[in-house]
């Protein structure tokens, strides 16, 4: 009877730990393309940034991640060394230390649209059933010169493991500091949304987020469940003050025609 009891606990505590993994999968990748929201791609939610921001930014319409500060913050700590990507080289280390791009705010901005590029080049990685990562990267056409920090990938390995960092230079003395340099800003505005129209369609959230390489970013993850062609629309509230600039025309939305292969693997995200 003991041994019959002890077999059902353990049943039990099994069958609770296979539906805590499938919770989380559903959650990652927001179901059959009808739901879930941003996340993945480093990043957090619009008033959360779990990596340091990097990239300079705008913020249309208030500010986001939490942010209070909008000067330069020179990187933390002590830098680290022996990485794959430059293995005699320093790098401070996004989750180890800590650092700040400059930002700025603005009641209106008009911005050059950028899709992910695993959307880009005849989406030859899209497949039915597959995580696809829709990612939008919206840069300043009037802000291009604050202050950041460039952040590599330092590791030899996925995206989502490797370690990203910012190289470390000399002080002058025995110790380092950051090496910040001029750069464009990326926009950042509350409400961003993405339409899904083909076989199958919807509407999502697509939140800010800050990526790994410290750059804002809207993101949307997608498990088509149906082959063809879809067309994906990016868009941001005709209240908010961003223009989304589509060569001789300004708008609040960008458009991207995809296909979606019927069967295979990955559909992988690459940053923006």
């Amino acid at each position: 009877m003991r041994t019959t009891k002890r077999l059902m606990a353990l049943l039990a505590a099994l069958i609770a730990v296979l539906a805590m993994s499938f919770t989380s999968a559903s959650a990652q990748y927001g179901g059959g393309g009808g739901g879930g929201g941003g996340g993945g791609g480093g990043g957090g939610e619009e008033t959360t940034a779990t990596n340091n921001l990097s990239v300079p930014a705008v913020f249309v319409g208030g500010v986001g991640f939490g942010l209070t500060n909008p000067a330069l913050v020179m990187p933390t700590g002590t830098p680290s060394t022996g990485y794959f990507a430059d293995p005699t080289g320093y790098y401070y280390i996004q989750g180890v230390n800590t650092w700040q791009a400059e930002y700025t705010q603005l009641a209106s901005d008009t911005v050059t649209p950028k899709w992910g590029d695993n959307l880009l080049g005849g989406s030859a990685s899209l497949k039915v059933g597959s995580p696809v990562r829709v990612e939008m990267a919206l840069t300043s056409t009037d802000v291009t010169s604050l202050r950041g920090f460039t952040v590599i990938k330092l590791d030899d390995a996925l995206d989502r493991l490797s370690r990203y960092g910012t190289k470390a230079v000399s002080n002058g003395g025995t110790g380092w500091m950051g090496n910040p340099a001029a750069m464009p800003a990326r926009v950042w505005t509350s409400g961003a949304t993405v339409t899904i129209t083909g076989p199958a369609s919807l509407v999502a959230d697509m939140p800010g987020e800050i990526n790994a390489t410290g750059a804002i970013v809207f993101g949307y993850n997608w498990r088509p469940q149906n082959p063809g062609e879809y067309v994906l629309t990016f868009s941001v509230p005709a209240s908010s003050g961003v223009a989304i600039s589509n060569g001789a025309t300004t708008g609040t939305s960008t458009s991207l025609v995809v296909h979606v292969n019927a069967r295979g693997g990955g559909g992988g995200g690459h940053r923006p």
